[in-house]
């Protein structure tokens, strides 16, 4: 290799290699010897950006040239070792030498300057070469990084090795982003009723409006994949004004045909609540519409409250006056729950199904709910219990006063044609 063609391929930073010569280092050796069983590891240093803050960047660069030294001489024995971008390095080697009992170790470090002292630490995702593996360098360390990205909790296990599952969860989340537009223009996208039932008659007095996504290339797409990243993007908001347009004209045909209806609850996030578009559409409805005052509920969870703006605050405040019911979502799933309920006017409480799948497991729970109605009703608000699926779990409900059910021994959510029929009967 030239001298030239050298410096192209170093990182000036670090000295190890830069993306390119490690793509090109490692396409060799794979070829030299195809027969060998290979691993690339994709680390990234968390909280890097705050050694640059507290220490200067020609500390930071210091620190990634020592990064770049403790990977090339540790356990793994590397065979290449090059820094894709920023904090984020990529280690080739054997995978004999892939010690993953060891990792630990290597992804904490203390950083000394001065007095002061931060302590450092890494997440790793692994990717394993299959032999004759088709794939570029390239999409092998996009493999290796997708499995540091799924890396939850980097304190109990700061690694994780590819698998397909994550692959296809990657996918999944990409096409929620790229295709959401389409899909709700093509009407992919479809609403969904969950009945919410009165404890006492039985009968259907609220409903909740879910999403389903029924891809014509992709196949059915569950909530599970889509919901989360497009909240994470912000693009949860073109998602939650489809919804909210869908309910309303749903209700206003069924009004005009003069045919039962009942109040629907529709899901607001915290990225609703930082939309002045949005909020101005939905007070101006509330304030405005023919269809009767709390025709659409509001539900938010508490993550959302807690993280509501002063003009979010204000918006909830003018359509709470203005005669909409405000729901808590998912209450006693998250760590605000009783400030929540002592800073915010609303209407009903949706208890955790996470309470009411564990209701006679132990007395602990059951007292937590009993608790928890009982406070709720001291409030003047309802208690609407989420996902009810046993008898027993509905009569302990309604013998400790829990003013509504929603759940799969019930009804499961179903399509508008389906939920009229219900209504209809």
């Amino acid at each position: 290799m030239t001298i030239k063609a050298k410096i192209m391929e170093t990182d000036s930073v670090t000295g190890a290699l830069n993306r390119t010569g490690f793509f090109h280092k490692v396409r060799k050796m794979l070829e030299s010897n195809p027969e060998q069983d290979y691993a690339i590891a994709y680390f990234n240093i968390q909280r890097f950006k705050t050694v640059n803050d507290l220490f200067g960047y020609e500390a930071g660069d210091a620190l990634l040239k020592k990064v770049a030294e403790i990977l090339a001489n540790c356990f793994l024995k590397p065979l290449a070792v090059g820094r894709m971008e920023a904090d984020r390095f990529t280690v080739f080697t054997r995978k004999c030498d892939m010690d993953l009992e060891r990792l630990p170790e290597l992804l904490h470090r203390t950083y000394n300057k001065g007095e002061l002292k931060l302590d450092l630490y890494g997440k790793c995702g692994i990717y394993y070469i299959p032999r004759h593996c088709s794939l570029s360098v390239s999409d092998m360390c996009d493999r290796a990084k997708l499995a540091k990205s799924s890396i939850t909790n980097q304190f109990v296990q700061p690694y994780a090795v590819f698998n397909e599952q994550m692959r296809e969860d990657y996918e999944q989340r990409s096409i929620a982003l790229l295709h959401l537009d389409d899909a709700i223009q093509n009407g992919e996208i479809k609403v969904f009723y969950q009945p919410i039932y009165d404890a006492w008659t039985g009968k259907v007095v609220l409903a909740e409006a879910l999403t389903r996504w029924f891809s014509c290339e992709f196949g059915n797409i569950s909530p599970a994949k889509f919901i989360p990243i497009l909240e994470e993007s912000g693009y949860i908001t073109k998602l939650d004004s489809y919804v909210y347009q869908s309910v309303y004209g749903f209700l206003e045909k069924r009004q005009r045909e003069g045919r039962r209806n009942v109040d629907i609850g529709v899901n607001l996030s915290r990225m609703d609540l930082m939309d002045k578009h949005i909020m101005e559409k939905i007070l101006n409805d509330v304030r405005t519409s023919e269809l009767p005052r709390g025709s659409i509920s509001y539900e938010l969870t508490e993550s959302a409250y807690a993280g509501v703006s002063e003009d979010g605050n204000r918006f909830l405040a003018q359509m709470h006056a203005a005669g909409a019911k405000l729901l808590v979502d998912d209450f006693g799933s998250g760590v605000s729950s009783f400030s929540t309920i002592r800073d915010y006017d609303f209407d009903i409480l949706k208890l955790d199904m996470g309470f009411v799948q564990k209701i006679g497991l132990n007395r602990k729970n059951n007292n937590i709910i009993i608790s928890l109605i009982e406070l709720a009703h001291r409030l003047d608000l309802k208690v609407i219990a989420e996902g009810v699926e046993t008898k027993e779990q509905a009569d302990f409900l309604k013998n400790y006063g829990c003013d509504y059910f929603q759940g799969y021994y019930f009804a499961k959510p179903m399509p508008q044609e389906e939920f009229e029929a219900l209504l209809d009967k």
